[in-house]
């Protein structure tokens, strides 16, 4: 008996959610040997037992018994059986196998020559025997699959079956043949093309365009010996692995991590719960044409896109006056209703109403919908479409007729008669709905921004509210900007009554029936979902199924089909009926709720309450923007005339940004933000759309084409990180910087020296971003980069969430095939810079089967955790420097902004909001640090800065009294100028007369980015634990703006995750140091992180059992106590792990784990009984488990 192995349960958990099975290689070798073949096998079984699965290198030898070349060979290959996972989807039956394999090994027969199949089987073989000729079948192998599998075209289905569509892989999707391109190489090619790494290519009309590195690792030992090892069969095993499996190596950083080498990349495979839930969904088939054969979304997948109500502008007609009610493109203000009450043309359809229900009922009319259609990505970077104009496809599906013909409009049965009628009359309220009256009723104009008695005489029409007079008085410190937002709960009665007025109530449902009164129960539940809607946080967001959750769909009567309406209701008429009263709900919010709000409300956020949204009239909103968005345009930017910026822009990569403005909570202020991450629609060159205009599609953002810029910079920043000077890009970077410092001062004490006393001084430079002179960072730029081309990569990774590990339900192996309990794994795209050619050399030891798969491996795979990497070589660029500090001079000095229909260019400053704004920033501080002798640093001095806050520590009293007079007189030539009123020092210190703030009498904790350091022991803690409450009396209005809930199924698993999130975000190793921070001070950091995240427990729990739905969803008894449970198990696993320690040499948390449990049992019982309505049992666990420990 053999022991086997047991792979990362975690990693298995997560390629089960893709592949049905899941083997080591070595048990994949053994399946696939002929029984026949005893000695071989018993080979394989016992190879390299010593080494285990966490840990892909072998153990060292004592130097005293270095082990022989053979020795290290068996432990490779020992390595290579445990730590390489194979995982294959579900098998064909045994005919169309056995016909697929007698084909693949003709075709490999005739690729060799007739190489293959010759030898013999030698069932005593040693694995020198026969190396070479094992490396060139091993690499024949590889080849003739690359070739087979481009010779299959996209007629393979080993590449197609299972896979997403429309992502633009060229060619066979499989990692094998990422990077190669079929035909004939163009002729004077040049760079890394024709060879990968050294090996020639010799495949049949196939070259190689990028350099792969999966080809290269399976040609390189120990694969040729696994091959030889598999003896006669080995060929056919070999064809078989690389052709139907997907093959993935571990990696030795990190822990538990994975780097798939061959099959479909996982990052274009659909889980397997998403098919199981699809088949049993194959009844609700619809009549959707543009849908095809597309998967059809349940109601919990599709969410309203609320984004889409933020930072909306005004409509203003042509005296400038806002327009309210929906804006003037709405289908039902193009599309008004035409047919008269009485006479014989009542009878006849209205083609107004016909159009109008292509919009309600898209799917019906077999046009695209959110059901059932693909959305496209070149049109929308939302989740779903917009449909606020779709004529272009109506008038493709639907051309209009010629004289003499008939309309090709044909009305479905089920929407003719009673729904005709009902939508008529949706067209006649809307048209009498005067939504202004109804606004100044509903949100009247607050008495700080009331308009003049002039502006009041056009209701429809109303002029903007002149306030700024309220903006530049002298007491505008005396009220927030925030007075002046429309409470949401007048939105909510304004939403409400407007929906009211329009849509008919027999929408609902039959006044009085058997079963109630469905009409105003309907009613009132669609109702309480827009104040929910409403009233829902910035990322928070509302799926269909909570809309249409405990409404009576039986009891409405222009949902039946007119021949069976006497009959009783079967089950796929009832399905119908929930598919048309579906989109139906689906148009009501997503066409005229969220336009409601568009146009007659400009919704944000506010600097100071994290993710609470902000309703102003547009007229408000106009009044209060206008002599900001003035000044704005005077002090940063320059005016551009439209020829010049259209010529500017046709010329180059990068577009033009958008500037919305963002209050600060406190007074008037306004800080602009630009927004770089929008994708702009261009004109796509030779496309023309139904009407003859230019079609459209959606270009890159700006970020995302200064992608390859940003990675260069994290380039040089990690091979010449001295560069920087003090600059952080993290508040967690200080937790080295401190430490550091303070063991150097230490170790001065312990020599002799006496004990020295720290002296604090912060200052903040006001308006960094926009200060810093273009030409001078333009200078810098230059002398930034130290390569001449640099090359660029990207990967794929996919993780579980963070509580996967914990949840008793995961141990379930049949949880994850369970559609109601579907895990969601996360896909992220990185980006990895290196320069050309690379200046770190690849080996090939045949200890490590993930040798350089992915660029700077050691960097990118050490911070993860059961991760599986999928590289993309076909995404591979060269960028040279020049092109690069092009670019980024392009950005710097002509940064286009749009602000209403003018052009302007950005004159003074950086881009804020750019992806390259942070590191440009440090490097232009740390070049004032080495140009200015005033900011010096020693053995005894640290200073540190995080962008624009900076912050010394010194022992020397002269040096922090000629800091901060050094910062004070600022620097012209920099544009620095530093904030006197944001200054602070720990002793006593005047400039120009004026005295410097001080921390007030008998404090040592001094404040920095969040955090407080000891100014005696420079001692770390989170801001607010210093008086010892912790955050206990932290508002809850507080609390409940910065949390989001998710409204879905799976509420359990997601309160969960949300839960152990909460503490993930504050466990930093700077708090739990226990080299650093004193035992006590340790504890009393722990103990405030776990209070925050009992009261967001608490806070996500009122969310959840607050909701409008008909049922409530606190959670229960019984999932709170696991969630404390789990939450001790993160904690104690996180602050004492392993893999923290060998990341951070000299980290030690010496908390045990039962003083991890009491403080969290200790913490959430304190937050708990001060809100017990519901958690008698919970405190009474805690309290029986706090005397436990």
């Amino acid at each position: 008996l053999v022991k086997e192995t047991v792979p990362n349960p975690i990693t298995q958990a997560l390629l089960s959610i893709y592949y049905p099975q899941t083997l080591t290689l070595r048990q994949y070798a053994l399946s696939k040997l002929p029984k026949t073949s005893r000695i071989r096998r018993k080979k394989i079984a016992a190879l390299g037992l010593s080494s285990s699965f966490p840990s892909p290198s072998p153990a060292p030898a004592p130097a005293s018994e270095k082990p022989s070349a053979a020795q290290a060979l068996e432990q490779a290959l020992g390595t290579l059986l445990d730590t390489t996972l194979v995982c294959s989807h579900d098998p064909p039956d045994i005919t169309s196998k056995k016909e697929k394999s007698d084909y693949r090994w003709e075709q490999w027969v005739g690729f060799s020559q007739g190489g293959g199949g010759t030898k013999g089987d030698e069932s005593h073989v040693t694995l020198s025997d026969g190396l070479k000729g094992a490396m060139y079948s091993q690499s024949d192998i590889v080849d003739f699959v690359i070739w087979l599998l481009f010779s299959r075209g996209s007629r393979s289905a080993s590449f197609r079956e299972k896979t997403k569509t429309g992502n633009g892989w060229p060619g066979p999707r499989h990692l094998l043949c990422d990077g190669f391109r079929k035909g004939v190489p163009p002729q004077g090619r040049s760079g890394e093309m024709a060879t990968t790494a050294g090996h020639q290519h010799q495949i049949p009309g196939v070259y190689a365009v990028h350099q792969n590195n999966c080809v290269k690792v399976l040609k390189e030992a120990p694969w040729p010996q696994f091959l030889m090892l598999l003896g006669k069969e080995g060929e056919r095993i070999m064809l078989d692995l690389l052709l139907d499996c997907a093959v993935f190596v571990g990696v030795k950083e990190g822990k538990g991590n994975l780097v798939q080498v061959s099959g479909i990349p996982v990052s274009e495979l659909q889980p397997r719960s998403l098919g199981t839930d699809f088949a049993a969904r194959k009844d609700l088939k619809g009549t959707g044409g543009a849908s095809g054969e597309n998967q059809e979304l349940s109601p919990s997948e599709i969410t309203f896109a609320r984004n889409r109500m933020l930072y909306a502008r005004a409509t203003l007609n042509a005296k400038g006056l806002v327009h309210f009610g929906l804006r003037h493109i709405h289908v039902l203000n193009r599309f008004p209703c035409q047919k008269p009450a009485e006479g014989e043309e009542a009878s006849k359809p209205d083609e107004s109403t016909t159009h109008v229900m292509m919009y309600i009922f898209p799917r019906q009319f077999g046009l695209h919908n959110v059901f059932t259609s693909v959305v496209d990505r070149q049109q929308t970077a939302q989740k779903f479409q917009d449909y606020t104009l779709r004529e272009d496809e109506i008038a493709k599906k639907f051309p209009k007729p010629t004289e003499g013909e008939r309309p090709k409009v044909k009305i479905p049965k089920r929407l003719r008669g009673k729904t005709q009628e009902l939508v008529h009359k949706l067209q006649v309220l809307h048209k009498r709905c005067s939504c202004a009256e109804m606004l100044q009723y509903y949100c009247p104009v607050s008495p700080l921004a009331r308009p003049s008695k002039s502006s009041q005489k056009n209701r429809r029409n109303l002029r903007p509210p002149s306030t700024a007079a309220v903006i530049t008085n002298s007491d505008s410190q005396s009220y927030s900007l925030l007075d002046l937002a429309t409470p949401i709960s007048s939105i909510s009665a304004f939403c409400q009554a407007v929906l009211s007025k329009i849509i008919p109530n027999d929408f609902w449902g039959s006044s009085d029936s058997e079963e109630g009164h469905p009409q105003e129960h309907n009613k009132s539940v669609f109702l309480k979902q827009i104040d929910a809607f409403i009233r829902l946080r910035r990322f928070e967001s509302m799926t269909l199924h909570n809309l249409v959750q405990g409404m009576q769909l039986s009891s409405i009567p222009w949902l039946a089909s007119p021949a069976l309406s006497l009959h009783k209701c079967s089950q796929p008429e009832l399905n119908k009926r929930k598919e048309i009263y579906l989109e139906f709900l689906y148009y009501t919010f997503d066409s005229l709720l969220i336009p409601l709000i568009r146009s007659n409300f400009y919704v944000t956020e506010s600097s100071a309450h994290r993710y609470r949204l902000f309703f102003f009239r547009h007229d408000v909103w106009l009044s209060v923007t206008k002599p900001a968005l003035t000044c704005l345009r005077v002090k940063m930017f320059e005016e551009v005339k439209g020829a010049e910026a259209v010529k500017i822009l046709e010329g180059r990569k990068l577009g033009f940004s958008q500037v919305r403005l963002l209050p600060k909570g406190v007074g008037s202020n306004l800080r602009p933000i630009m927004n770089l991450r929008r994708r702009v629609l261009l004109r796509a060159s030779g496309s023309k759309g139904i009407r003859g205009k230019q079609k459209q599609i959606l270009g890159p953002s700006i970020n995302s084409i200064l992608g390859p810029v940003n990675s260069m910079l994290k380039f040089e920043k990690r091979q010449r990180p001295g560069r920087l000077g003090g600059g952080m890009f993290a508040v967690g970077d200080i937790y080295q910087r401190v430490k550091g410092f303070r063991a150097r001062i230490m170790s001065e004490e312990k020599g002799g020296g006496k004990k020295k006393k720290f002296y604090f001084v912060k200052v903040d430079v006001q308006a960094a971003f926009d200060t810093i002179p273009q030409e001078a960072m333009v200078e810098l730029l230059e002398k930034i980069p130290g390569h001449g081309v640099y090359k660029e990569s990207k990967h794929v990774e996919v993780s579980l969430p963070l509580d996967y590990e914990h949840n008793p339900a995961n141990n379930d192996d049949t949880n994850i095939d369970n559609p109601k309990n579907k895990l969601k794994p996360t896909k992220r795209w990185h980006s990895t810079t290196t320069s050309f050619p690379s200046v770190t050399t690849t080996t090939t030891s045949t200890t490590s089967p993930s040798t350089s798969i992915l660029p700077q491996q050691d960097s990118v795979a050490t911070t993860k955790k059961n991760t599986l990497f999928i590289p993309s070589h076909s995404s591979t660029k060269l960028h040279t420097s020049s092109s690069l500090l092009s670019l980024a001079k392009e950005h710097i000095t002509q940064n286009l902004v749009k602000i209403g229909k003018k052009y302007y260019r950005q004159k003074t400053g950086i881009p804020q909001g750019s992806v390259l704004s942070s590191t440009l920033c440090n490097y232009f501080y740390a070049d004032l640090e080495r140009s200015q002798g005033g900011i010096s640093r020693d053995g005894n001095t640290l200073l540190m800065r995080l962008i624009d806050d900076f912050l010394l520590i010194t022992t020397s009293r002269s040096k922090a009294r000629r800091f901060v007079e050094v910062m004070h007189r600022g620097f012209a030539e920099y544009g620095v100028s530093v904030s006197a009123q944001k200054s602070l020092v720990n002793f006593d210190v005047c400039v120009d007369g004026t005295r410097v703030s001080n921390l007030r009498r008998g404090s040592t904790k001094f404040p920095y980015c969040g955090l407080m350091i000891d100014t005696r022991t420079l001692e770390i803690c989170k801001s607010g634990t210093e008086t010892g409450t912790g955050v206990e009396n932290k508002r809850d209005t507080v609390v409940f703006n910065g949390i989001t809930v998710e409204y879905s199924r799976n509420q359990g698993r997601n309160f969960r995750r949300k839960v152990l999130n909460a503490f993930k975000i504050q466990s930093h190793l700077l708090f739990f140091d226990t080299t650093h921070n004193s035992f006590r001070t340790t504890l009393r950091n722990l103990y405030s992180a776990f209070i925050e995240t009992a009261i967001k427990m608490w806070a996500h729990a009122r969310c959840l059992s607050s909701t409008t739905t008909q049922r409530k969803r606190k959670p229960g008894t019984a999932l709170v106590i696991d969630t404390i449970k789990s939450l001790i198990e993160v904690a104690y696993r996180l602050l004492t792990s392993k893999s923290r320690k060998e990341r951070y040499p000299g980290y030690q948390c010496s908390v045990s784990k039962g003083q991890v449990a009491w403080l969290a049992m200790v913490a959430c019982r304190q937050v708990l009984v001060r809100k017990q309505a519901g958690y008698r049992e919970v405190i009474r666990w805690l309290e029986g488990e706090i005397e436990k420990v």
